[in-house]
C-alpha cells in the first residue's frame, strides 16, 4: 500500500497499470491494517533482489531533463508497496545524497523493518542500519531520536531532573498527525477544523542546499543538491493545503547567487526525483527556490491519482485565464502569496468577503488606503482567540483568497450586526482573480495571519537613516553625541556591580542587550513566532533585521524554529548556549562578577561584542523612538501630513525621560530601507478621539494629494513597517528635502527594457506546446528571481559610491537610486537593464575600494579587528566629492574607532583577571564527602568507600582529558551547531559515569552523585590551573571543563549555598523575568 501522504487520500496501484484511490473512510479503515485486508483487489508484491541495483536513469519521456536526488527501480518499486511513512523515505534520500548509505544497504528487509509510523521508525533507523560504518549521522539510536530535537528540564530539585522532549524541533509525530488528519479530511491541514481542536498543518520543512561541484573538466562547474534534515518550523497556506512534503525549500549559497554566469534558471527547469515522485520548481524568492512534487511518475507515463500536475497546481492558484489583462511577470510574482509565514486565522463565509473602493487623493493620482481594507469587531475578536492575544488587534497583516495587506477594525459599525465576521478588501488588495460565482476552496477562504500589530521602541537607526538626516541639516555633532551616549549607557549597565539592586539591574540589562526574552519565546512559538511579534534573535541583531518590511512575509530563512537546535541549552549539564544565557544562569544562581572567575569572562565577552557590534556597525539606539505596522486614517479626521503613534502601554519615553503611550508634537517618520532624500519626512504626530482604539500601529493621514506614506520610497498600507523619531535635537534642524526626489526622473525608461508579454499572450503563445514546453515556459517566469542576481548588489554599492563622490540629492545620485528600485523589483515588474546602460553605470560609478568608513566597518567584521586597513593596493579608497564637505559616516567612523578603543582598554582594567581561591562553596561537596569517608574508624570500610570516591575522581579525570582534546584552536570559529555536538557528547559521557552500583557504599541517589561529581570537577580543575604568575606568586587558574559538563548541579550548589534556595522548574525559569521594585 502506498503510505505516501496525499492531501486527498492514500492511493496503491493494483495489479498491472490499475489504480484505486482511497478515500478518506477507506483509509481511515485501511491505515492500520495490511494491505490484504482491504477490500480491493489483491496482488502481488513487486519481485525484488536482496541487494538493490544501482539507479539508472528515469523511463518516463515526458520529463524533459531530470537530476536524481535519490532514485533506484528496485528501491523505489519497494517504497511504492511498503509502509514506510514519507519523512523517513525523505531521510534515506538525505543519507543517499550525503553518500552515507548505498542504494545496495537499501536491502527489501532493511525496508521492512522501517515500516510504521514516523515516531517509531525514526528510534530504531540506528539499529536497522547498524554496521554501516559510513552511516555517521545516526550513529546510535539515542542520537537519531535527539539530533532532531529539544530537550529542556521538566523537573529540576535537589540536584535532580528529568527529561522531557518538547517537539519545538522534532517533525516525527507532527508528520504522523498530519497524515493522518489528511487521510480522514484532505482539508484538516488547513486549520479550523473541530476534530482536530486548534491543530493546523503544514508546519513541517523539508529542506535542501545547492552546491557546486567539479563539472566534466576543470573549466566547468556543476551543481549538487543535498537535503537537509526536514525539521519543524513556519507553516504556509500551500503546505497547509496539500502537506508539508509537497514542497522543497533549496538554499543557494550566496556566491553562487550573485555570480552573474550562474545559469541557475536552466538547472532548475529540470525535473528533480526523490523515489520515482517528480518535483519541479514553481518559484523562486531571493536565493530560496520552491520545489512542488507533481502528479509525474520517473519511471513511467502513468500519473499519480490524487495529485495536482504542475499546471494544475499553478492554476489552482492563479488561474491564467482569470488574470489575463496583466502581464506575465506580475501574474507570475503572485505565487509568492502561497508560501508566506502564516497562521491559519478564521475561515469565513464566501459572501462575508465584501469590496469597499479605494480612497483617491482629490487628484485621483494617488491610492491613498493603498493595501489597507476593514474587518468586523468580531472577526478580530476570534483571532485574538485563536492566537490568545493579550490585545486585540487593531489591524493585522494576512493573505485571504487572492487579497493581500493589512485589515484594520471597521470601529463605527452602527447598521451592521456587530457579530457578524466580515471583512472588506479594496481593489488595491486584489492581486488574484477567480472565476466570478465559483466557490473558494476552503484554503483560499481562510484568512492567513502573517502579523499582528507590536509597537517596538528605542529603535537603531541604519546608516541609511543616518545619511538621510545628516543631508537633510541634522549637524554631524549630534550623530557623534547619540553614539558615543548610547555605547556609554549600554556599558554603564553592564559594568555597574556596586549598590542596591546593583546584580538584579545587571540581570535585567544583559537580558535586554541579549534580548533573551524574546528569543525563549521565539523558540517556544516555533512557526508563529512572527504573527505573535517574537524574535529568535538578539537585541543586536534585531535592529539589523529588514525583514519585517517584506511585504511577501517571506523572510530570508523562514525557519522559525530554534536554527537547527542552534542556541539551546545542553540538556545534560543545563549549561545554555549563548552568552547572554549563560550569564543569566549564573546571576540567578547566586554568583557575582566581582568575585566569579567564569561570570567575569561571559560578562566581559558580552560587552565587548557589543562594544564591537555597536561601533562596527555604526548604529545607535535612539530612546526617543518607535516601530509599528502602517495604516491609512479610517475616517479621515487626521490633517494633511499628520500621524498618530499610540501605544497600547505607556513605554514611549520622552524628552523629560517620563513614559506615554502618546506622541504629540513634530516627528521624523521613515522606513528602512532609506535610499532617496526625501525618505524620511518631518510631520506632525496628533491625537484625535475617533481613534482613541487604534494602537500598536501607526495611522497615517489620508488628506492631501499624495499617499503620505508614499515618499517614503514609495511605501504603501499591506505590511510596511514605519519609523517614528521625537527626539528633539534630530526633529529641530531637520528640514523636508525637496518633493521632486520623491518621484521617477525623467528619461529613466530609456535605461531598461521591459518583456511587455501579457497573460493573453502568454496562453495563445503556449497553446501547441507540450505540458513540459508550458511548464518551462511557466518556469521562464516563476524563477525570474533568479536572472540578474549580480546586478541588484552591484546597483546597491554603486548608489552608496554616488552619494559618496557626487552627492546626496545630486541628478546622478537620484537616478542611480531609481535605477536600483527598478532592479530589484525586475523580476515582477518585467524591467531589465539595458545592456548598455548597464556598462556605463559599471564604468561611472564601480569602484573597486568602497569609501573608507564602509572598508574599515568591514574588515573590522571579517577579522575582528578595530583599526581601519591599511591602503597600500595599487587603488585608492572612493575620494569624497570636492566641495561636498566632510561626510557623516566619515565623521562617525573616525570618532567610534577612538571610542572603541578608549572603551576596550577600559574593560581590560574592569574586567581583570580574579586572583582568588577556589570557590569553597563549590568544593564543598566534595571535601565533606572525603572528609565523610576518613572519619570512619572501620579501616575496611574506610578504604571501601575512599576507593569509590576514587572512581569518582577518575571518572572526572577521565572527561576532563577528553574535554581537553575536542577544544581545539579553532573551536569557537566551527559552527554552533558542531561546538554544542562535541560539548554535548563530552557532558552526556560525563553523567553517565561512574554507575551507582560503583559507588552504592557511599551514595545511594543520582542526586547525590551529580552534586559531588560536580563539585569533585570544579575543585580538579582548579587544581590543574593552578599556576606561577610572573612575581613567583601563584595564580588561581580557571578552564570551562566544570561548567560545561555541570553547570546545573554548580548552580544548585551555588544557590544552595545562600541558604535561601527555591526549586524552579524549567519551563517556569525559561518565562521568569525580573521586574524592577518601585522604591
Amino acid at each position: 500500500m502506498l503510505s505516501t501522504p496525499s492531501y486527498v487520500g492514500q492511493n496503491h496501484e493494483v495489479g498491472s497499470g490499475y489504480t484505486e484511490i482511497l478515500t478518506p473512510a477507506k483509509r481511515s479503515n485501511a491505515s492500520l491494517e495490511p494491505v490484504e485486508s482491504v477490500h480491493t483487489p489483491r496482488f502481488k508484491r513487486p519481485r525484488t533482489t536482496q541487494t538493490a541495483v544501482p539507479s539508472g536513469s528515469p523511463c518516463n519521456p515526458d520529463l524533459g531533463d531530470s537530476y536524481i536526488l535519490a532514485d533506484n527501480y528496485s528501491v523505489s518499486s519497494h517504497l511504492r508497496w511498503s509502509n514506510i511513512p514519507y519523512g523517513i523515505k525523505f531521510e534515506l534520500a538525505r543519507l543517499i545524497s550525503l553518500k552515507e548509505l548505498k542504494y545496495e544497504d537499501l536491502t527489501p528487509n532493511r525496508l521492512h523493518a522501517l515500516e510504521g509510523s514516523h515516531e517509531e521508525v525514526a528510534a530504531k533507523m540506528s539499529e536497522t542500519f547498524r554496521g554501516i560504518t559510513a552511516l555517521s549521522n545516526i550513529v546510535d539510536a539515542e542520537k537519531f531520536a535527539q539530533e532532531l530535537s529539544v530537550q529542556v528540564t521538566l523537573v529540576c530539585y535537589v540536584g535532580h531532573w528529568t527529561f522531557t522532549s518538547v517537539s519545538l524541533q522534532l517533525p516525527w509525530k507532527e508528520l504522523d498527525r498530519e497524515t493522518e488528519a489528511l487521510s480522514k479530511d484532505p482539508f484538516a491541514g488547513i486549520g479550523n477544523n473541530p476534530d482536530f481542536g486548534d491543530w493546523y498543518g503544514g508546519k513541517v520543512q523539508f529542506r535542501a542546499r545547492l552546491q557546486v561541484t567539479q563539472g566534466p573538466s576543470p573549466q566547468q562547474k556543476a551543481f549538487k543538491i543535498i537535503l537537509e534534515q526536514c525539521n519543524l518550523g513556519a507553516s504556509s497556506r500551500f503546505t497547509r493545503r496539500f502537506g508539508s512534503w509537497s514542497f522543497i525549500r533549496v538554499k543557494i549559497p550566496e556566491e553562487i547567487f550573485h555570480d552573474a554566469s550562474n545559469n541557475l534558471q536552466a538547472f532548475f527547469q529540470k525535473a528533480f526525483i526523490i523515489w520515482d515522485q517528480v518535483f519541479r520548481a514553481c518559484y523562486a524568492k531571493n536565493d530560496n527556490i520552491f520545489l512542488y512534487w507533481t502528479n509525474e511518475r520517473a519511471s513511467c507515463s502513468l500519473k499519480v491519482p490524487g495529485r495536482l500536475s504542475f499546471s494544475e497546481f499553478i492554476n489552482w492558484h492563479n488561474p491564467l485565464a482569470e488574470n489575463s489583462n496583466q502581464l506575465v511577470t506580475k501574474w507570475a510574482s503572485r505565487l509568492v502569496l502561497g508560501f508566506s509565514n502564516s497562521v491559519p486565522g478564521p475561515r469565513l463565509e464566501q459572501d462575508c468577503i465584501l469590496h469597499e473602493d479605494d480612497v483617491l487623493s482629490p487628484t485621483q493620482e494617488s491610492d491613498m488606503t493603498d493595501g489597507c481594507g476593514l474587518s468586523t469587531r468580531s472577526l478580530h475578536r476570534l483571532i485574538v482567540n485563536q492566537l490568545n492575544l493579550v490585545y486585540m488587534p487593531t489591524a493585522f497583516q494576512y493573505r485571504l483568497a487572492g487579497y493581500k495587506g493589512m485589515s484594520m477594525i471597521r470601529d463605527n459599525e452602527i447598521t451592521d450586526n456587530l457579530e457578524s465576521t466580515k471583512i472588506w478588501v479594496r481593489p488595491s488588495q486584489t492581486k488574484i482573480k477567480y472565476p466570478a460565482g465559483a466557490p473558494l476552496d476552503p484554503a483560499q477562504l481562510t484568512i492567513d495571519l502573517l502579523r499582528t500589530p507590536h509597537m517596538r521602541t528605542s529603535v537603531q537607526l541604519s546608516t541609511d537613516i543616518i545619511i538621510n538626516l545628516a543631508e537633510n541639516k541634522v549637524p554631524h555633532e549630534e550623530f557623534v553625541n547619540l553614539l558615543c551616549a548610547s555605547i556609554q549607557e549600554l556599558v554603564q549597565g553592564l559594568t555597574t556591580w556596586e549598590g542596591p539592586d546593583a546584580l538584579f539591574n545587571l540581570w535585567t540589562n544583559v537580558e535586554r542587550a541579549g534580548g533573551v526574552i524574546r528569543a525563549r519565546k521565539a523558540r517556544a512559538a516555533g512557526g508563529e513566532a512572527r504573527v505573535r511579534g517574537y524574535n529568535n534573535r538578539s537585541e543586536e541583531d534585531l535592529k539589523l533585521e529588514t525583514d519585517d518590511n517584506d511585504e511577501d512575509g517571506l523572510p530570508e530563512d523562514s525557519r522559525a524554529s530554534p536554527q537547527s537546535l542552534a542556541w539551546w541549552a545542553d540538556q545534560y549539564s543545563g549549561c545554555p548556549s549563548t552568552l547572554e544565557d549563560t550569564v543569566l544562569y549564573l546571576l540567578d544562581s547566586g554568583f557575582d562578577p566581582r568575585h566569579s572567575p567564569i561570570l567575569r569572562e561571559k560578562l566581559k565577552k558580552v560587552v565587548v561584542t557589543k562594544i564591537d557590534s555597536r561601533m562596527q556597525n555604526l548604529r545607535f539606539e535612539i530612546a526617543q523612538s518607535c516601530s509599528a505596522l502602517a495604516i491609512p486614517d479610517p475616517y479621515g479626521v487626521l490633517g494633511p501630513n499628520e500621524i498618530q503613534v499610540k501605544s497600547s502601554t505607556r513605554n514611549l519615553k520622552l524628552e523629560d525621560g517620563t513614559l506615554s503611550d502618546t506622541i504629540l508634537g513634530d516627528v521624523l517618520v521613515t522606513r528602512d530601507p532609506c535610499k532617496g532624500p526625501c525618505d524620511v519626512r518631518k510631520v506632525k504626530a496628533v491625537e484625535h478621539p475617533s481613534l482613541r482604539n487604534y494602537i500598536d500601529v501607526i495611522v497615517f493621514s489620508v488628506q492631501g494629494d499624495r499617499r503620505l506614506i508614499d515618499y517614503l520610497g514609495g511605501g504603501d498600507y499591506d505590511g510596511d513597517t514605519a519609523i517614528v523619531i521625537w527626539k528633539k535635537s534630530l526633529v529641530l534642524p531637520f528640514e523636508n528635502a525637496n518633493e521632486r526626489h520623491s518621484k521617477e526622473p525623467k528619461g529613466l525608461d530609456q535605461s531598461f527594457t521591459r518583456d511587455k508579454e501579457s497573460v493573453t499572450d502568454f496562453m495563445e503563445g503556449t497553446k501547441p506546446l507540450t505540458e513540459l514546453q508550458r511548464c518551462q515556459a511557466m518556469q521562464k517566469y516563476l524563477l525570474g528571481a533568479l536572472c540578474d542576481t549580480s546586478k541588484v548588489g552591484l546597483y546597491s554599492s554603486m548608489h552608496d559610491n554616488a552619494i559618496y563622490k557626487y552627492g546626496y540629492s545630486h541628478w546622478r545620485t537620484i537616478k542611480l537610486g531609481y535605477k536600483f528600485c527598478r532592479v530589484l523589483d525586475a523580476p515582477k515588474t518585467g524591467w531589465r537593464i539595458e545592456n548598455r546602460t548597464f556598462i556605463e553605470d559599471k564604468k561611472e560609478y564601480r569602484h573597486w575600494q568602497t569609501p573608507l568608513w564602509k572598508a574599515a566597518g568591514k574588515a573590522d567584521k571579517l577579522k575582528n579587528v578595530s583599526r581601519p586597513p591599511r591602503d597600500d593596493g595599487n587603488i585608492g579608497y572612493l575620494a569624497r566629492g570636492e566641495g561636498l564637505g566632510p561626510f557623516v559616516m566619515d565623521v562617525l567612523r573616525a570618532k567610534a574607532q577612538k571610542e572603541q578603543d578608549r572603551l576596550k582598554a577600559e574593560m581590560d582594567a574592569v574586567f581583570k583577571p580574579l586572583h582568588n581561591k577556589p570557590d569553597e562553596e563549590l568544593t564543598k561537596p566534595w571535601d565533606d564527602a572525603v572528609k565523610w569517608a576518613e572519619s570512619c574508624t572501620n579501616t575496611q570500610q574506610k578504604a571501601a568507600r575512599m576507593k569509590q570516591l576514587g572512581l569518582i575522581a577518575i571518572h572526572v579525570q577521565q572527561v576532563y582529558q577528553k574535554h581537553a582534546t575536542v577544544r581545539s584552536r579553532n573551536f569557537t570559529k566551527m559552527p554552533i551547531e558542531v561546538r554544542q555536538d562535541r560539548l554535548r557528547e563530552i557532558s552526556k559521557i560525563f553523567q553517565s559515569g561512574p554507575s551507582l552500583d560503583d559507588v552504592q557504599d557511599i551514595i545511594f541517589d543520582e542526586t547525590t552523585l551529580s552534586r559531588i561529581r560536580a563539585s569533585y570537577a570544579y575543585k580538579y580543575d582548579a587544581e590543574q590551573n593552578l599556576k606561577e604568575g610572573d612575581d613567583g606568586v601563584q595564580v588561581q587558574g580557571w578552564s570551562r571543563f566544570p561548567w560545561n559538563v555541570a553547570m546545573r548541579s554548580l548552580g544548585f550548589i551555588k544557590a544552595n549555598a545562600t541558604g535561601a534556595a527555591k526549586a524552579l522548574a524549567d519551563p517556569y525559569y525559561q518565562r521568569a523575568k525580573l521586574v524592577p521594585w518601585s522604591r
